[in-house]
């Protein structure tokens, strides 16, 4: 069988959001590659992601439904610490029957490749899918539960190399064995062949020294961009679908909670604060509004894809003060339009935000080093400036486009 005829079965919890916008557009990469590709999900919000639904039933796996029944009450959200996601809480309840994962595509899959599964897919229904095809299976790192014992950012702590014991996310003593458990879970049940593809250098570091995979595969691809959407813009005209001043320098970020620490917008915040200039304007995607004096805000709400394009158009620079990030996928598409990046030293900002080309890389959590960066960019010469502009778009185009990830994307499966 030729590579681009394989068939793969991609397996999501959902089609919506960032982490199911990414499976959908993985889908339909590896359909434009040729190959037969499916995504299945367990919700269904977007119409035009083609997606299958699995079809759930009270008769699927009865003993998971009970698992899940009986430690409800027990596992209780304000017994977890919010900021390192801890939504796989019930890792070894599985309700979901593999027979019927694989009934619902019409041929076996040779691929297999899961991205943001909590609540849906776990390590034995892996297994069994694997038992049934004996498929090559990949597990996305959209973030890091693939590699804990179930928070989503495991922040400083290092359990996810041995055993998540006496797991920081937990509060409640009487639970601290959850984490523990469910790591185990996983080790016992993950196929041996299973790879795990990390999308940034501090995600692959994590990988390649988790408990998990380890002494499994891991491999590295960049989340691609379509370049043929996310295009350099006239400035000008994207400043007037906003609204914006021709003559200030435009910041634009994503805010949509100042109190997400992950996000780091309370960082932003006192970053922005010593720019207290009338020649600066912040065009910020999201309804958080920030509470700073002496700079003018245009708030743009929630943006479509179309609006977002252009918002990065509008924009002298794009800043991300993610503390504890997978991506975001929002750096990839600044560099995609030509927008310059400021970020912390985290995430995919390792890997494609380079100080003095692509934008400025602040040292993980300096306010003061953020506040320096966004200086840099916004005091560039008219002639600098149009240099790392173009050399943003240049960079892009050869590390993450859409044909340069999909020749990557078919060699690696």
């Amino acid at each position: 069988m030729t590579a681009n005829k394989k068939t793969v079965l991609n397996l999501s919890a959902g089609d919506f959001g960032g982490a199911g916008a990414f499976a959908v557009d993985f889908n339909n990469l590896l359909q434009a590659s040729g190959m037969a590709s499916y995504l299945l999900v367990k919700e269904a919000k977007n119409k035009h992601s083609q997606a299958v639904v699995y079809p759930n039933s009270k008769y699927d796996k009865p003993k998971g439904k009970l698992m899940r029944s009986l430690n409800k009450q027990r596992l209780t959200d304000n017994k977890f610490v919010y900021d390192y996601y801890f939504y796989n809480k019930y890792e070894r309840c599985t309700t979901v029957s593999a027979r019927k994962v694989l009934q619902q595509i019409p041929a076996k899959p040779d691929v297999i490749i899961t991205y943001w599964v909590t609540d849906f897919i776990n390590a034995q229904t892996l297994s069994e899918l694997y038992e049934l095809t004996g498929a090559s299976i990949y597990c996305f790192l959209v973030d890091n539960a693939p590699l804990t014992g179930g928070c989503h950012y495991p922040w400083g702590c290092q359990g996810f190399k041995q055993d998540c014991a006496d797991c920081p996310a937990i509060l409640a003593d009487n639970i601290k064995y959850v984490a523990s458990e469910n790591l185990a879970f996983k080790k016992k049940y993950l196929p041996e062949s299973a790879k795990a593809v990390a999308f940034s250098n501090s995600d692959y570091d994590r990988a390649c020294q988790s408990a998990l995979f380890r002494d499994r595969d891991v491999l590295k691809l960049i989340g691609f961009v379509d370049e043929t959407k996310f295009t350099v813009g006239n400035q000008r005209s994207a400043r007037s679908y906003f609204s914006l001043s021709a003559d200030k320098k435009i910041i634009f970020f994503g805010a949509s909670s100042l109190t997400e620490r992950r996000k780091g917008m309370a960082l932003l915040q006192q970053a922005l604060s010593s720019l207290q200039t009338d020649s600066v304007c912040l065009l910020v995607a999201g309804e958080c509004t920030l509470p700073l004096v002496g700079l003018s805000v245009k708030q743009a709400g929630y943006l479509s894809e179309e609006e977002l394009i252009t918002a990065y158009q509008a924009a002298d620079v794009f800043v991300c003060p993610s503390l504890e990030d997978s991506g975001p996928m929002m750096v990839n598409q600044a560099l995609m339009c030509g927008t310059p990046v400021v970020a912390f030293d985290t995430g995919v900002a390792q890997d494609l935000v380079i100080t003095g080309k692509t934008g400025y890389r602040a040292r993980l959590g300096d306010v003061a080093d953020l506040a320096q960066g966004i200086q840099s960019v916004l005091g560039l010469s008219e002639e600098q400036y149009g240099q790392m502009a173009a050399g943003c778009r240049e960079f892009a185009e050869k590390t993450f486009s859409k044909r340069v990830v999909m020749d990557q994307l078919t060699n690696v499966i």
